[in-house]
């Protein structure tokens, strides 16, 4: 395995070094000190580009952590030279940009798995199971979704994270998808509340989304709370049942739910270790190994985009916006 990008790839380096099979062949980073850091604490080679490190020693996968403006082209040079890959979301600033990276990945045959840990959080996981049988599919979802303060420029800027609503948001949108399948109309208002340094991107929002099976769920997103107070909460909604997952942000570790018909009898489970990273790296390694095959690929990461970006033009056009305009 390699690494490209220290910030979020510090975690995915963390995860890979657990596993005794893994060799890691090296990390990039443009940061220097942090390169030297990295590399002196977990005994890895490193390298100042991603080509460098292809000429040095070709890995098997990659993770790429870096910025989303350049998941284009390093998954251009990786899947060129045979390399699978592990892409952090989202996937890309663009359509076209996504586009490309299947197209390129299909073309030289490796596999393009995108980072949407949350589907692989053994609390979505349980819901997921419990949707597909005594609960069904849920007809009402209502979330909370507001993140702290980032002030990474990258993150805010319009050809690059697109701001909290594609690049943090877009984690609610892909587990909505994994829920309840594809979006067929957005609702949205928002706006530049709080981060007037980064106007005119938008920093909030509160939208709705219905879904070609006919359910609807209602999102708040964006920096609307700050990270010591930042909570994950679901509501949903069946025809048999009603529940809740809650917990601190990233970390949604409680599901509370009751049977309609068994209205005194609150259900609770709870979750350790639930953020799904641990689980996401452990399946990305058995698709290496053949083993498996990713369970959330391009065209995923292609469709929770476009949500991304639909709920973006309807806040700035003020009007609905179907998906398949």
């Amino acid at each position: 395995m390699a690494i490209i990008g220290l910030g979020i790839g510090q975690v995915h380096l963390n995860y890979f070094k657990q596993h005794p099979e893994v060799e890691i062949t090296g990390v990039v980073d443009t940061n220097t000190s942090v390169l030297k850091q990295i590399c002196t604490r977990y005994k890895v080679p490193g390298f100042s580009s991603a080509h460098q490190l292809l000429r040095q020693n070709r890995p098997d996968g990659v993770s790429l952590c870096t910025p989303p403006c350049s998941h284009r082209s390093l998954t251009e040079l990786f899947a060129s030279s045979g390399v699978h890959i592990l892409c952090e979301k989202p996937m890309a600033p663009t359509i076209s940009d996504c586009e490309k990276m299947i197209e390129v990945c299909e073309k030289n045959k490796v596999f393009l798995m995108l980072g949407f840990k949350k589907r692989f959080s053994p609390t979505y996981r349980f819901l997921k199971q419990k949707f597909e049988s005594e609960f069904g599919l849920p007809d009402w979802i209502l979330i909370r979704f507001a993140l702290g303060r980032v002030d990474k420029k990258w993150f805010w800027e319009e050809k690059d994270g697109g701001g909290p609503l594609v690049e943090n948001t877009v984690h609610m949108i892909d587990l909505l998808h994994f829920f309840l399948g594809k979006v067929e109309r957005v609702y949205a208002e928002g706006g530049n509340f709080f981060r007037p340094d980064f106007s005119p991107q938008i920093d909030t929002a509160i939208f709705t989304l219905r879904f070609e099976k006919g359910a609807i769920a209602g999102v708040g997103a964006g920096y609307a709370s700050e990270w010591g107070f930042a909570r994950e909460e679901i509501s949903f909604a069946t025809s048999k049942f009603a529940g809740q997952v809650a917990g601190p942000f990233d970390r949604p570790e409680k599901i509370q739910y009751i049977q309609r018909d068994k209205a005194d009898e609150i259900q609770e489970r709870n979750f350790i270790n639930c953020d799904g990273f641990s689980e996401e790296i452990s399946h990305f390694l058995s698709c290496l190994q053949g083993k498996s095959k990713p369970a959330v690929t391009g065209k995923e990461g292609l469709e929770a985009l476009k949500v991304c970006l639909a709920v973006k033009k309807s806040i700035r056009q003020q009007k609905p916006v179907k998906l398949k305009e």
